[in-house]
């Protein structure tokens, strides 16, 4: 095959896990890439790792930026992508070395728009497998994937897309929860989608990450981003918008249990807005939503203690 791949780095700050993601891609198996290495105004010696990575390997190129946030180095990678198809590693993750033959043979078996991958949750002493059954399916069939049986990851990360996918679509910048954000809309735009069991994708969870630390005001990018997939799908897919919905309150849930009882206060507005949402909804929630028993009962006794 002759098709050209373009993977984007964005880098910021992770000078201790650098050079493995890099080498990564570069030791794959085909390798017929551009890798755009993403430098988002690093203060640490990642923009050095970068430059002396291109001077390795041609296939190598560099962008040195203003510091922007993650989408903002997305999308300055996207912006000048030359590939045929997209795809994206983060910068403090890694990869298998078949990783893109394997999906792009699948992608090709297909006829696909987009293919996605399992993943590896790598902590630091232990490993988590994410893998899937074997699927191909269309846009509907996949966003119910998404909100009701939550078997299609919404991550940038382990997927590979057509360059095409991406025509005047970007990341939201100055946003978390970004992935959650695009994915539906690419998702939307597929006439088909395939996925391959394989874990192929390392994603390195530290402590320290934003989707992992406590509660924040950058956090409620989660309740848009989501409100967001539910009233796409209301409009354009209306035969799975109760699934969507049902997500989109657990999420909901999920958030406002972030929030300590010592920081009610300081979050006041949020804290607010959250348990307005979930009243308005109780009665949905408890007789009319297709979410669990389980979760019913959880949210019944959660929602008394707020």
């Amino acid at each position: 095959m002759d098709l050209l791949i373009s993977v984007i780095v964005p880098i910021y700050n992770v000078e201790a896990y650098l050079d493995q993601c890099i080498r990564s891609i570069v030791e794959q198996t085909y390798s017929k890439l551009e890798i755009i290495l993403v430098d988002d105004g690093s203060p640490d010696k990642c923009p050095e790792i970068c430059d002396e990575w291109a001077l390795k390997d041609k296939r190598v190129k560099v962008i040195h930026k203003k510091n922007g946030g993650l989408s903002d180095a997305r999308n300055a990678g996207l912006d000048v992508a030359k590939g045929d198809l997209i795809a994206f590693v983060d910068s403090d993750d890694w990869i298998e070395p078949k990783m893109y033959q394997t999906m792009l043979n699948a992608l090709i078996k297909e006829d696909a728009d987009i293919c996605a991958c399992g993943t590896i949750d790598s902590f630091e002493t232990s490993e988590n497998y994410r893998t899937y059954p074997y699927y191909v399916g269309g846009s509907e069939e996949t966003l119910a994937m998404i909100y009701k049986e939550t078997t299609f990851p919404v991550s940038a990360w382990n997927k590979l897309h057509w360059k095409k996918n991406w025509e005047n679509l970007r990341f939201p910048v100055g946003k978390i929860c970004e992935d959650a954000f695009t994915t539906y809309l690419l998702v939307d735009r597929a006439d088909k989608i395939v996925q391959i069991p394989e874990p192929l994708y390392h994603y390195r969870i530290r402590e320290n990450s934003i989707m992992t630390s406590k509660f924040n005001l950058s956090r409620m990018d989660e309740e848009e981003a989501w409100r967001c997939n539910y009233e796409f799908v209301k409009k354009r897919y209306p035969n799975i918008q109760g699934y969507a919905f049902d997500f989109y309150l657990q999420k909901v849930y999920m958030l406002i249990h972030l929030i300590e009882k010592t920081e009610k206060k300081e979050f006041s507005i949020q804290y607010q807005y959250l348990k307005k949402i979930l009243k308005n909804n109780f009665l949905y929630i408890m007789f009319k939503s297709k979410l669990s028993i389980k979760f019913r009962l959880k949210f019944v006794i959660g929602y008394f203690k707020l």
